[in-house]
């Protein structure tokens, strides 16, 4: 923590990215850094990156995620003036810290829908978007996680996402050989989507339900099946059109097959897609 205030720039970034390590797993270290004063010092950093040290922001950023996944210091962090710096860092060059400040983001916005309000209001959103443009998959998985978080509960920033052209490139991402992407963009549509007209017919438009189902006829990994069933499940509910298509283009026989999975997530969400088509 002292190593935080060094007038040493190399230094005060080792100590960010030695306390992120520290709080990646533990709880009470979270809310030990951050109620023993961490957070003015990673700011600073995010604020005032050094140019002899090109990791600095990034660290800054990744110790700022760990610390909000801490339910207690969510709040905290977001009214700090962290929220707003870290948005300023999506918009920079530094891609890295870019997408490290989209997984911040992400992470303030899990489980709290106050800061799901605050992200949007202090224009994240676009910035997010086109942090989904990167070739970086890293970056594109951080903001694709950020959207889906953002879009949970808050039906203005599913009409945000949208208006501002996300769903396309979600689409285009589900075709990723890298799984975290494939598994990201899959969550991201489901949540957009969820109980919103407009994104689903969106969707269907800029064709990914038969994206979505190459990748649930291809895929072997559970953790990208299921998102993709899930997906499938909210773009056809109360959906006709897209009801439909699904079937149109094999989706019931695939998801009859998934639901046999014994892995509680994959088996749920292929259930609920497949009762979705079959329902009269």
């Amino acid at each position: 923590m002292m190593m935080l205030t060094s007038p040493d720039a190399t230094e005060k970034a080792k100590a960010a990215a030695a306390l992120c390590n520290i709080c990646s797993e533990t709880d009470s270290n979270r809310e030990l850094v951050v109620h023993a004063g961490g957070l003015p010092s990673l700011i600073d950093m995010l604020k005032h990156p050094s140019p002899e040290v090109p990791f600095m922001q990034s660290a800054a950023a990744a110790c700022i995620c760990n610390l909000a996944a801490n339910i207690n210091s969510k709040e905290i962090i977001a009214t700090s003036g962290a929220l707003e710096v870290l948005v300023q860092v999506l918009r920079s060059d530094n891609q890295a810290a870019a997408a490290q400040a989209a997984g911040a983001l992400w992470s303030l916005c899990v489980d709290n829908d106050m800061n799901k309000q605050r992200v949007a209001d202090a224009g994240a959103i676009p910035h997010l978007i086109a942090l989904l443009h990167a070739p970086d998959t890293f970056a594109q998985s951080q903001s694709a996680g950020a959207l889906s978080e953002c879009s949970i509960r808050n039906d203005n920033n599913k009409r945000l996402i949208s208006e501002h052209g996300a769903i396309l490139p979600l689409v285009k991402m589900l075709r990723s050989q890298d799984l975290s992407v494939q598994r990201l963009s899959s969550c991201a549509l489901c949540n957009v989507c969820a109980n919103h007209e407009a994104n689903k017919r969106q969707a269907r438009e800029v064709g990914a339900l038969p994206v979505l189902v190459h990748l649930l006829s291809t895929s072997q990994v559970p953790e990208v099946l299921s998102p993709v069933a899930g997906a499938i499940c909210n773009l056809s509910m109360k959906c006709a059109e897209n009801k439909a298509e699904f079937i149109r283009l094999g989706a019931t026989d695939i998801l009859r097959h998934l639901v046999t999975s014994p892995i509680p997530s994959l088996h749920g969400n292929a259930l609920a897609a497949l009762e979705q088509l079959e329902l009269g």
